[in-house]
């Protein structure tokens, strides 16, 4: 069978009710903290303040203007800490009595429909699976698991570029007295390589801390082991291995599946990890978004060579899914 490299973006997480990029600085937060809400608010009335200034601007772009001292305004690392905080807030199905800091946990399946359905075509139809995302949080592997599911669909995943085993920290909940999986190791065969951290990873004294739930993202002002969302995004050491490997993945890839992922202009590592990757091997590239028309010119670019193909986004690409990836129609 073929391999495929997924590479998941922001809108993957949107249809499961995470916000956007536009929303981030302005989405509903867990507030688990004094000290949290007095950065939140700091942030929030200097970013509407900048707003104000900037009508057509973005939240990244101000972020970009409070990194590079361009303002007088809070700290940058509150700035970070709101948006880790954004993306870790239980939603939907996970919101409940549960600290927040523990609500989502990767052992917790996935309770998105559409990911599990995606999912499930992606493993019928390929022999060898990568994901590779932009995303920090558990979206994904909660929809793949973290081991290997007997009576359930789940292939399992571990952290690609990461060493192994990796053994997850964890935290006994009230209703797990029997089995309090206080450490649980990802066992699974996708590799996933996050490209830009993780919201359950931090960084220790002896490298990289792994937890089953987003508690980094919350304690001590934020300290999960992100790359801060601004425009030009540059690569630290402790990541480099998980692009390299990602690399890797992509140019021994016979089909690259794009969902929800846009390749803005200015990801510009991105854009150039993809172009010395769609090697002679890169047969097609199937694109999962309600915009697909418009991002396949940006492919098309870092990708001359390739077919491309454009589906509807999630859910209804994925019936064209199989199709498009085996008999390689123009439009599934």
């Amino acid at each position: 069978m073929k391999s495929v490299c997924c590479i998941v973006g922001a809108g993957y997480a949107f249809v499961a009710g995470l916000p956007l990029a536009k929303d981030l600085l302005t989405s509903e937060v867990a507030v688990v903290s004094r000290q949290a809400e007095r950065h939140f608010q700091a942030v929030w009335h200097d970013y509407d303040k900048w707003r104000t200034e900037n009508s057509l601007g973005n939240p990244e772009e101000y972020l970009a203007d409070l990194y590079n001292n361009q303002r007088n305004g809070p700290p940058f690392p509150w700035a970070v800490e709101l948006v880790a905080t954004a993306l870790a807030t239980p939603r939907g199905f996970d919101a409940g009595p549960i600290n927040p800091r523990y609500g989502i946990r990767i052992t917790r399946p996935s309770q998105c429909d559409m990911h599990i359905a995606f999912w499930e075509g992606v493993v019928e139809t390929f022999g060898e699976i990568a994901v590779v995302t932009t995303n920090y949080d558990l979206l994904i592997e909660r929809g793949l698991r973290h081991r290997p599911m007997k009576r359930a669909f789940g292939p399992g995943c571990y952290y690609g570029g990461l060493g192994r085993p990796q053994i997850l920290k964890g935290t006994a909940l009230p209703f797990t007295v029997r089995d309090q999986q206080r450490e649980v190791e990802l066992t699974g065969s996708v590799p996933v390589y996050k490209l830009h951290g993780s919201l359950n990873w931090s960084r220790g004294r002896y490298g990289l801390e792994l937890y089953q739930d987003m508690r980094p993202a919350f304690r001590y002002g934020g300290d999960a082991a992100i790359v801060p969302p601004i425009p030009e995004k540059k690569t630290p050491d402790w990541l480099k291995p998980v692009w390299e490997e990602a690399e890797l993945m992509l140019s021994q890839a016979n089909c690259w599946i794009v969902c929800g992922y846009s390749l803005p202009n200015y990801d510009i590592a991105v854009q150039e990890m993809l172009k010395r990757a769609s090697g002679p091997k890169l047969e097609r590239i199937l694109i999962l978004d309600p915009d697909s028309e418009v991002i396949r010119d940006r492919y098309k670019r870092v990708a001359p060579d390739t077919e491309i193909h454009c589906l509807a986004g999630l859910p209804y690409g994925i019936r064209g899914l199989r199709n498009a990836a085996i008999s390689g129609l123009e439009h599934a």
